[in-house]
């Protein structure tokens, strides 16, 4: 287990990898072959590592975290983001029944349309309309550059993953296969709480990767893996890091070689508040069938997960059964 040094104690800790000035286009092959080992090993034993990329400053995280995302929880427009939910947790807003929770997400955050789109509701047309322009103009140009780095940094991670996988080859029809979302989160006081402070609960996220932005106050923590006294690691927040999380559809993709971790949220106290913004992967709605490869199916790694259709089984996840269950992604289609 990875370990940061304390005045008297060793406090459990998520690997760090360095990611900063690299880039696909051309990069240091020493530099790339040493971060993608250490994120290979990062994911087998930990399923998440906290990764620095200086290329998202702190001004940056700072207009996002510090004044859009506090602005759009407070817009009274956020309610008719509210839809069908047809799929739990993967809609324009939802929420955690019984936690102090809530989230607005964005598919495609990478297309100026959709930004625009998505501000026009939360920040509606007033009288003042030199204002609105402004409003749209800043949310719009946030969001946007800080997507544009989180794409670049997440495909980046994707093709190291497959590299370490042995499976460079299959880089770019893996690619294609992939959809994007950008969700705000908020944490909040809950006058109900019984002492624990838990704004969400522990849970595994079932699409392939999510890079987590904080923004001032702590709370996330990851279960450490084959831990039996529920051991769990406090993530801190760095200025010019991200935790970076494996979900089940990796997991699954990977034949288990990469480990999906439970994580939560656990605030110090009943009065912090505390926004985070998550960038994720998870497969397209046109081609959503999780399967793992051949090349990792072998007699020393049988198949572990059957064949399955991502949206169907994010229906079964969140189900009543799916709740139940103690390895949803098992109980669905382990082989």
């Amino acid at each position: 287990m990875g370990y940061m040094d304390g005045a008297d104690t060793q406090i459990p800790a998520l690997p760090k990898v360095d990611l900063s000035g690299l880039d696909m286009k051309g990069f240091d092959e020493k530099i790339w072959t040493t971060a993608r080992l250490k994120i290979a090993e990062a994911l087998e034993t930990y399923g998440g590592f906290e990764v620095i990329y200086s290329e998202v400053s702190s001004e940056l995280r700072n207009k996002l975290l510090g004044l859009v995302v506090p602005e759009m929880f407070n817009r009274p427009a956020v309610n008719k983001l509210t839809d069908a939910q047809k799929l739990p947790y993967h809609g324009a807003w939802f929420s955690k029944l019984g936690f102090p929770f809530s989230a607005l997400q964005l598919t495609d955050p990478n297309s100026k349309v959709n930004v625009q789109e998505y501000a026009d509701i939360i920040w509606p047309k007033g009288n003042d309309f030199f204002r609105y322009e402004l409003l749209i103009f800043f949310y719009s140009n946030t969001v946007l550059n800080y997507a544009k780095h989180m794409h670049e940094l997440i495909n980046m991670i994707h093709r190291m993953i497959l590299e370490g996988l042995g499976l460079e080859d299959h880089y770019d029809s893996h690619m294609k296969s992939l959809a994007y979302s950008i969700r705000f989160s908020n944490y909040y006081k809950n006058e109900f709480d019984n002492g624990t402070n838990l704004a969400l609960p522990s849970h595994k996220d079932p699409n392939f990767v999510s890079i987590i932005c904080p923004h001032g106050v702590e709370g996330l923590e990851v279960e450490a893996a084959g831990a039996t006294g529920g051991e769990w690691i406090r993530t801190t927040n760095m200025t010019n890091s991200f935790i970076v999380l494996v979900g089940e559809a990796f997991k699954a993709w990977s034949n288990g070689r990469l480990h999906a971790p439970n994580h939560r949220v656990k605030l110090k106290n009943e009065t912090e508040r505390r926004y985070a913004v998550i960038f994720s992967t998870l497969p397209s709605i046109t081609n959503d069938t999780v399967n793992a490869p051949e090349e990792l199916i072998d007699e020393q790694h049988p198949l572990l997960f059957k064949a399955f259709k991502y949206y169907d089984y994010v229906k079964f996840r969140f189900s009543e059964e799916g709740e139940k269950a103690d390895d949803a992604l098992k109980a669905y289609c382990g082989a």
